[in-house]
């Protein structure tokens, strides 16, 4: 029977969905909860001595770091280059939107630009809704699941054949009631970022479907801070499997993917530009 639970974690809401015997499901909740403890010890800022404030603290120095670290810098630096810069984790006072950490995989050290920060709290929110997905998944063996970690998905188990798929739905822009779209899910990730324009009252929107949630949370963010027109060709380059649904600032809807998925995958939906 499916089991449900919700804490709060990394600066969001977090819950789970799980298909277990009622005897596994406290290890279950247990082991969640160990994971985004030891998360957040690692990469939270509200942590003072966590691994991500230390190395704030020294950049411009070189500093060894956790394997997860690395992992995590390692997938900035790939959605860095795949996003032409548009997505990056460094922050800095200076007009320099060129950073880029200095990786050696060799020694597992990374040095940091001087006077620069790393802000790292989406991707891991992402990554460890992925992590945590494949634990169940593949080595705890459970069938079917549903994870959510802030406006991240990662479902599995529900063919089209046997179940009826998930069910997400997508809110209207800066806004808790009031749907644009329902996403109807066997298996797969989904992300949707938020922006508004610091001077104007409009919202950028974008929502990604893919497998994984770390890819669809760094193009949902691309893709509302560049717009509907760059942001789609660059996902068309480096993820063409994905599929979008994007708001623009006159509260237009875009939709990157196969038509062939609307009314089937994606319902309750008005588009107005087929990209």
């Amino acid at each position: 029977m499916f089991h449900r639970f919700h804490f709060h974690a990394l600066n969001t809401n977090v819950d789970i969905m799980i298909w277990a015997e009622s005897q596994e499901i406290a290890v279950i909740e247990r082991l969640a909860v160990e994971w985004f403890r030891d998360t957040e010890l690692r990469f939270c800022r509200d942590y003072p001595h966590s691994e991500l404030n230390h190395l704030n603290t020294l950049s411009g120095e070189r500093c060894k770091v956790s394997d997860q670290m690395m992992e995590i810098l390692a997938l900035t630096e790939t959605y860095r280059k795949a996003t032409h810069n548009t997505y990056n984790p460094l922050v800095s006072s200076s007009s320099n939107s060129h950073l880029q950490l200095s990786l050696d995989s060799d020694s597992k050290s990374v040095r940091l630009p001087e006077e620069t920060t790393l802000e790292l709290q989406g991707i891991v929110q992402n990554w460890i809704l992925l992590r945590l997905a494949d634990m169940f998944q593949h080595r705890m063996k459970l069938k079917q699941g549903l994870l959510r970690v802030g406006e991240s998905y990662k479902v599995w188990g529900r063919p089209v054949d046997s179940f009826d798929p998930w069910v997400i739905g997508i809110n209207k822009p800066g806004q808790t009631k009031g749907l644009i779209a329902t996403v109807s899910l066997s298996e797969g990730a989904i992300a949707t970022y938020s922006t508004q324009d610091p001077d104007a009252i409009y919202w950028n929107q974008c929502t990604v479907t893919g497998m994984d949630p770390v890819e669809c949370g760094i193009w949902a963010q691309a893709i509302a801070k560049l717009g509907s027109e760059k942001g789609l060709s660059l996902i068309a380059q480096h993820a063409a499997y994905c599929e979008v649904l994007s708001i623009d600032e006159h509260s237009k809807l875009h939709y990157y993917g196969d038509k062939a998925s609307l009314g089937s995958k994606w319902n309750e939906i008005n588009v107005d530009y087929y990209h």
